[in-house]
């Protein structure tokens, strides 16, 4: 693992989330769109009116920095945070003024304190286990100022067995790409698994990779907010309580919690 600067420190020895390496260029030219469209107004109902001016924000999970910098143009001062080195290079390239830091959202900690964390486009889903959703929310919890806030996203069951259990394609003139998505409701994993074909100095290139995510129920997000210390935990629909429009909004749940 890279190491970090001195005023992070490591909690845990984890192998850090490297998954969306090979995806991080199909991601930030295609995926996406609809969500980020739409996220920071989501946000703005969900938490953002509850801060105060040029408040302290982490983005755990920031992928290649698009609400990031969203939020950084709002006049937040923002630090990004991925375990992905390809994301971060996106995101480095795309808001060069925000600081990104390469370190996995199980097992981090930083000397100083926020006024709010956000994870969002269903980043905590990546999360394979209740065991480790709650060092997520721990370390969460030890980077928040008293009295700030986390608040994250999450696909639903319904998400899954709805959207995610189906095949998609994109064809473009320099790349075509085929996911092919599956849902186990017994346990539930869902995992895509992807063919990228690629346009790369006048030849074309393929890449497989597979995304796994799981699903989180209510009981044990709540679990592993209240476990971390957590308190006036909510959770609210993404359509129905915060207008979020369209497939991207459904069977989505938004999560907001304080540190007392």
């Amino acid at each position: 693992m890279t190491s970090l600067p001195e005023r992070y420190v490591k909690i845990v020895a984890v192998r850090r989330y490297t998954d969306y390496d090979p995806f991080a260029w199909l991601y930030q030219e295609h995926w996406g769109r609809e969500y980020h469209e739409q996220a920071y107004a989501v946000l703005q109902r969900l938490l953002l009116d509850r801060l105060p001016p040029r408040a302290s924000l982490l983005d755990l999970c920031c992928g290649d920095g698009r609400l990031t910098l969203a939020l950084a143009n709002g006049g937040y001062r923002m630090t990004g945070l991925d375990g992905s080195a390809r994301m971060l290079q996106f995101a480095r390239r795309r808001a060069p003024d925000v600081e990104f830091v390469l370190a996995d959202a199980r097992a981090f900690r930083f000397r100083r304190r926020f006024d709010a964390i956000v994870s969002t486009f269903d980043a905590l889903n990546h999360i394979m286990s209740a065991a480790e959703l709650a060092q997520v929310c721990a370390c969460a919890w030890r980077a928040l100022k008293p009295g700030g806030y986390l608040a994250f996203d999450l696909n639903r069951a319904e998400a899954y067995t709805d959207l995610w259990s189906s095949t998609t394609a994109t064809v473009e003139d320099d790349n075509v790409s085929v996911g092919v998505g599956s849902f186990d409701q017994a346990t539930g994993y869902a995992m895509c698994d992807i063919t990228l074909f690629h346009l790369v100095k006048g030849a074309w290139r393929r890449s497989d990779f597979r995304l796994t995510q799981k699903h989180h129920p209510d009981q044990d997000v709540f679990d592993a907010l209240s476990s971390a210390g957590f308190r006036a935990i909510e959770a609210r629909d993404a359509a129905l309580d915060l207008g979020m429009h369209g497939p991207i909004g459904q069977g989505r749940a938004y999560y907001l919690a304080r540190k007392d």
